[in-house]
């Protein structure tokens, strides 16, 4: 973890949901929908809506005002997500979008860390309420998790537990929840040994290629700047499970290249 290396960051300083709006609430911005609680949206294949970023963040605040008293009640992850399923949800809706397009002037308010040597390919937004999780998952580039609005809980498992946590085939996505553990269903989970931590406003978490790790919103809502960054050698050599995945994706890409 990292604390305090974006102490200048305007975002930090003066993001909540009237500044974003007063920004880009006019954009229109593609949202993640789901039956029911906010849990595991990616995981689980949400479908795709469109929407203002202020429409979105009207339904964030309304929504997260409901959840409060959950967090008066909770404070542990498990507990959180039990509770945040019990509650009726209707659809759920989960935000990630491309900083810049959303905004260059948000885009200045949250520079790249000059701690990583390369330029970001990639600086997402993430938006949700209480609840709303990855699944757990691992990223093919390195990549850092900065909070601005909240707080987001990281549990994370390394490569070499990749059976342990029951990886998906084909996909970077496990079928194993650390948040509420079935070892009835995924007995060898009971074996990986993880690490988890809680970032607030301010801090940010450094994940390398091929970690697992399944980010949990526990406060009512909470907003994070994420920076991907190519894939330094030899992080890919050296993570055997992800060496079909990463032979796959090189495969297709060729295709498309000799097809174009």
């Amino acid at each position: 973890m990292v604390v305090d290396n974006v102490s200048g960051w305007r975002a930090v300083k003066s993001w909540n949901s009237a500044y974003l709006k007063s920004v880009a609430g006019h954009r229109e911005v593609a949202v993640r929908e789901t039956n029911g609680p906010p849990s595991n949206i990616f995981q689980n294949l949400a479908r795709g809506g469109r929407t203002s970023f202020g429409d979105y963040l009207d339904w964030v605040v309304e929504t997260a005002h409901d959840l409060r008293p959950v967090t008066e009640r909770h404070a542990d992850v498990g507990a959180i997500t039990k509770a945040v399923a019990a509650s009726g949800f209707e659809d759920s809706y989960y935000l990630d979008a491309k900083l810049s397009q959303l905004s260059e002037r948000l885009a200045a308010d949250a520079p790249a860390p000059d701690w990583f040597r390369a330029s970001p390919v990639d600086t997402n937004l993430w938006c949700g309420v209480l609840g709303t999780s990855s699944g757990l998952h691992c990223d093919v580039t390195p990549n850092c998790n900065v909070q601005v609005i909240g707080r987001k809980h990281f549990v994370l498992f390394p490569p070499s537990q990749s059976r342990l946590v029951y990886r998906i085939p084909r996909i970077t996505h496990c079928r194993f929840d650390p948040n509420v553990p079935d070892f009835d269903r995924f007995p060898l989970a009971r074996r990986a040994s993880g690490w988890q931590c809680t970032l607030r406003p301010g801090e940010s978490l450094y994940i390398p290629v091929g970690w697992y790790h399944q980010v949990t919103v526990v406060t009512p809502w909470a907003l994070n700047v994420n920076f991907f960054w190519p894939r330094p050698f030899p992080q890919g050599v050296m993570t055997p499970s992800l060496w079909r995945f990463l032979l796959r994706r090189g495969s297709a890409r060729m295709r498309r290249l000799l097809r174009g």
